[in-house]
């Protein structure tokens, strides 16, 4: 919120801009907020870009690593592209944004209005992803090393059903083999 002072008002009429402080506790990137008992919610923007550029963060100090997270918290409240995660495993804190400009204004605002620490940052890295358009032309054969067996393959689109199931993570990589592989089979 930037404005030239804060002031507290009781309602706001029609065509106005208004912010609200403390909302962020129960709403996360988006939402609506009325005072109609017959009011629609608005439809959640689908965005076209994804996040694709990533970057590790950490702090200078280890002793900021809570402001750090307070602020990646903060950061992707305030910017509905943006998409911040810890891996506890690595113990990395991954920033991911649309390009590297967009992750350029993201750091900085990290660092200077969220976190408001210094910070390591890694190089921006992008995640190598391509597609399948329509049935391959031609069968792939591969032998396995003592000439036994033969794979034949062909690559094939996936289907919208296989694609939801995956976005709505009905279907991930650290779900349990068996269970996973009774899904795909269905």
């Amino acid at each position: 919120m930037m404005g030239k002072a804060a002031e507290q008002i009781s309602d706001v009429p029609c065509g106005n801009t208004a912010a609200l402080v403390g909302i962020d506790q129960f709403l996360i990137k988006t939402g609506t907020i009325s005072s109609s008992e017959t009011c629609h919610n608005f439809k959640q923007m689908r965005y076209s870009v994804s996040p694709v550029v990533r970057v590790a963060v950490k702090p200078k100090n280890q002793a900021d690593l809570p402001k750090l997270v307070d602020g990646m918290k903060r950061l992707a409240k305030s910017d509905p592209l943006v998409v911040c995660t810890s891996d506890e495993a690595s113990g990395e804190h991954i920033i991911a944004g649309s390009g590297e400009l967009h992750m350029e204004i993201c750091l900085k605002d990290l660092e200077e209005d969220h976190a408001q620490i210094e910070i390591i940052k890694s190089d921006p890295v992008v995640t190598y992803k391509e597609t399948v358009s329509s049935l391959s032309s031609q069968v792939c054969l591969s032998k396995s090393a003592n000439k036994h067996n033969r794979l034949y393959v062909t690559a094939e689109p996936m289907s919208e059903e296989l694609n939801m199931a995956i976005e709505n993570k009905d279907i991930a990589p650290r779900q349990e083999p068996k269970g996973r592989a009774k899904i795909l089979v269905d």
